[in-house]
């Protein structure tokens, strides 16, 4: 066969390829309609959400960035809560891997529901406390006869890896400025120290406080015996209809033809995804924007892949802010945050670019999970901070270091030499120890870094700098203490924020208000097709699990990047309960 024939044998069998995907994928998604009258909103709950559509660089993230993010669902959800099509939502709960904050963002939207009068209703498969934190809105619960509910209480642990440090060779170097900024302990001890541990506590008791009156009040139980109930756990599924947790046992399927038939005949189903697609407002009336910050912050773009975190890019997060500047439709900018810090100098850039933003917009900050160490120091400049009841945030301090590695090279008979000129210019050699003079050194340079850091907030927060360091160094703080020592200024979701947004602007209450997200995510062709043949709603849970890793070991992997001797805004270790 001759080379021409090859490629034209090649090229008819990819426009054949083409054609069939085509079709397949017009037939799955067929034209769009009107939501029919009565309709009964499914959500399959994903196990994992955006805050942002990620820059799509191959097909893991070009299928991310058709996924829903959690302004689109919650938006969706009251959107519905409203439409005189939808009738009553279900929830179908698996396995949830969001940070309270999310699951509060979309629980409030959940409500919604039922402040107006619509049903609720929650097919739980099992789980544990972020699982049922989210049924627990419902009117009705219902698990699977043989479902297990691992409500046991809240745990949050940290890893320290200085005993195999010590074993392989390696001699941590680092240096910290707050006395509860115990990111370093993680390299430098074998166990907690008494302030990481004095901190921890506290968040454990405000997290654990938190669910139980979250819980307590949805379920109409007094949060002394939904802590009760913790103590009792975990449970059967039988057991935790007979104590109250869940109302019924039903399958799935059972839950849906509940809502269906509900009074009487059979009411059409619809997706949340699919409903997203029948809803998109239109762009009149005052624009607010939505620019999302999530990540750990660096220099230059915003990036990431399979198997790592997503990187809050300087350069990306500064000409987001420039470009609502200069528009004259934006009134007023909401930024949401959900990123643990990271470069000092890389939040410093963007620090200043939210300022200058502030000055020219009204601008709010929303925090999501984290908004901690350089995450706050992004969000200082703003006219008001509104938070999640748990959100970490806080954490002002900074710390930074190398590893030295030669013991570890020793052991594997490797052996290095080095030729160098200038007292210090292997000060951050990976091959030897700081010198007493440049650890005393680098330690001045941390504080200094935390001095700045100090200042950035007392201006943006117009309190003295005494004042923000009796509830900084390094502190971690839920949302709820936050709003307690007035870290942050109110407590809600993007929509609290973008409420406030647009009260600072001077836009009437009756005036619709078109959230403009900034860039604006646009779903391609592509994207849609690998979303519906992967998964109805866009969420394959396999694809979910393959692309991500924990949050504490993203976020250190992340870390691990930045060059040694780095100053770095980043929280202690990545806090989750579970």
């Amino acid at each position: 066969m001759s080379s021409r024939r090859a490629v034209l044998v090649f090229v008819v069998l990819i426009a054949v390829l083409g054609a069939s995907v085509l079709i397949a994928v017009l037939a799955i998604q067929g034209p769009s309609r009107p939501t029919p009258a009565s309709t009964v909103l499914i959500f399959n709950v994903p196990s994992q959400v955006e805050e942002s559509h990620p820059p799509a660089n191959g097909v893991f993230d070009l299928l991310r960035s058709g996924r829903p993010t959690v302004w689109a669902l919650a938006h969706g959800l009251r959107h519905a809560a409203t439409d005189p099509h939808i009738v009553a939502l279900v929830l179908h709960i698996d396995d949830v891997e969001w940070g309270w904050a999310k699951v509060a963002e979309i629980r409030d939207a959940v409500a919604e529901f039922r402040r107006v009068g619509k049903p609720v209703y929650a097919s739980l498969s099992g789980g544990g406390e972020h699982e049922y934190l989210l049924a627990s809105i419902a009117d009705t619960i219902a698990c699977p006869p043989l479902g297990l509910l691992q409500l046991d209480g809240l745990t949050a642990s940290a890893l320290f890896l200085r005993g195999t440090f010590d074993k392989v060779g390696i001699t941590p170097n680092f240096a910290q400025a707050g006395r509860f900024k115990s990111a370093t302990e993680m390299w430098m001890r074998t166990g907690m120290s008494p302030p990481a541990r004095e901190a921890l506590e506290e968040l454990v008791d405000d997290a654990y406080g938190l669910f139980a009156d979250s819980v307590g009040r949805a379920r109409d139980l007094p949060p002394d015996s939904v802590k009760r109930l913790l103590d009792d756990g975990p449970y059967g599924a039988r057991e935790a209809r007979a104590c109250g947790l869940i109302d019924t046992l039903l399958h799935r399927p059972e839950v849906d033809t509940l809502a269906v038939h509900r009074g009487g005949g059979r009411r059409p189903t619809l997706t949340l995804t699919r409903y997203l697609d029948r809803i998109d407002s239109p762009r009149v009336g005052p624009h607010i924007a939505l620019i999302t910050a999530a990540g750990t912050i660096a220099d230059g773009r915003s990036r990431g892949g399979p198997g790592e975190g997503d990187v809050l890019g300087s350069e990306t997060i500064i000409k987001a802010l420039r470009d609502v500047a200069g528009r004259h439709s934006i009134r007023g900018v909401v930024l949401r945050i959900d990123s643990p810090g990271g470069s000092a100098q890389a939040a410093d850039d963007i620090w200043r670019e939210v300022k200058r933003c502030a000055a020219r917009k009204p601008l709010v900050v929303s925090m999501s999970d984290l908004a901690a160490s350089g995450g706050y120091y992004i969000a200082a400049p703003a006219d008001s901070i509104v938070a999640e009841p748990g959100t970490l945030t806080g954490s002002i301090g900074a710390f930074g270091g190398k590893l030295n590695l030669l013991g570890l090279y020793h052991k594997l008979g490797l052996n290095v030499e080095t030729v160098s000129r200038g007292r210090h210019a292997e000060m951050f050699s990976p091959y030897r120890d700081f010198t007493v003079e440049e650890a005393g050194r680098f330690q001045s340079q941390m504080d200094e870094v935390y001095r700045v850091f100090l200042s950035r907030v007392s201006e943006g927060r117009h309190q003295p700098t005494a004042a923000v360091d009796s509830v900084g160094q390094g502190h971690v703080w839920t949302g709820l203490a936050a709003r307690r020592l007035g870290l942050v200024d109110g407590l809600g979701g993007i929509d609290r924020a973008v409420q406030m947004a647009r009260r600072r602007a001077g836009i009437a209450d009756d005036e619709e208000v078109t959230v403009d997200v900034v860039p604006r995510p646009e779903r391609t062709f592509l994207q849609g097709m690998l979303a519906d043949l992967i998964d109805e709603d866009g969420t394959d849970e396999d694809a979910n699990g393959a692309m991500s890793l924990p949050p504490v070991v993203q976020a250190w992997l992340a870390a691990a990047t930045f060059p040694s001797g780095v100053a770095l805004t980043l929280m202690p270790w990545s806090i989750e309960f579970r």
